[in-house]
């Protein structure tokens, strides 16, 4: 179990250089070798030690003060909004059959996504791709494929995205993810590690909107039933399936 007890305020020095500097200029000479990356990849792809129960602090531009529950059994989960009193916002769900869900609490409603385009304006990384990296790995599922670049970097590659990933070492960690092949795409960055579980994230979006987390606890669970979902029509939006 891992636990954080005092609030940071925004990212540390280390966060933000490194977001910086994956956006900025590369340097001629690549970051690590092909043996390094390689011995990143396989360290970063191990099992997780169980299924990633966490609670984050959540800012964004509009409001503070929010929290973001993400709580996951075998391929299947559920990642809650709620305002700081635990009111729920919106209830993200996916499935191990790659499908989702996004329930909006406010409007009493439901729409079909499998992204995090509804939460945090990240609509081209796969949810459970999302939460290995909050975990602390590579944000690689079954079927996306982990290549290295010229710049010393790890390529990833799923169905309909693709990331270019920096990592660190000792221990090795993820410390910056940037889409590719949209210009300008999503950037997110990484700092404040517990080994290779990041304690801050902050996200910034294609059009510039941004959200910043701050993990309060993270548990490994055993499996269980979640949470049952509540019944809810189609929005209006949305003429469903």
């Amino acid at each position: 179990m891992l636990s954080r007890s005092r609030a940071r305020i925004g990212l540390t020095a280390v966060a933000v250089i490194g977001a910086v500097g994956f956006i900025g200029c590369r340097t001629s000479a690549p970051e690590f070798s092909p043996a390094a990356l390689e011995s990143a990849r396989v360290q970063l792809m191990l099992p997780l030690p169980g299924d990633p129960a966490a609670l984050y602090r959540l800012r964004v531009p509009t409001a503070g003060g929010l929290r973001m529950a993400i709580l996951t059994s075998g391929t299947a989960g559920r990642l809650t909004i709620s305002e700081s009193m635990g009111s729920a916002i919106s209830v993200t769900v996916w499935t191990g059959a790659g499908g989702g869900f996004f329930y909006d609490m406010r409007e009493g409603c439901r729409l079909e996504t499998a992204d995090l385009s509804r939460v945090l304006g990240i609509g081209a990384m796969p949810l459970p791709q999302a939460v290995l990296l909050l975990a602390g790995r590579l944000p690689a599922a079954v079927g996306d494929t982990v290549s290295a670049t010229d710049e010393g970097h790890l390529l990833i590659r799923g169905e309909g995205w693709a990331a270019d990933v920096r990592v660190a070492s000792e221990p090795w960690r993820v410390t910056a993810v940037r889409e590719v092949g949209k210009d300008p795409g999503w950037n997110i960055g990484l700092g404040n590690h517990t080994g290779s579980v990041p304690g801050s994230v902050r996200l910034k979006t294609s059009n510039r909107r941004w959200a910043e987390l701050e993990l309060i606890r993270l548990e490994w669970r055993d499996g269980g039933e979640l949470p049952a979902l509540p019944v809810l029509p189609w929005c209006a939006v949305d003429e469903g399936p």
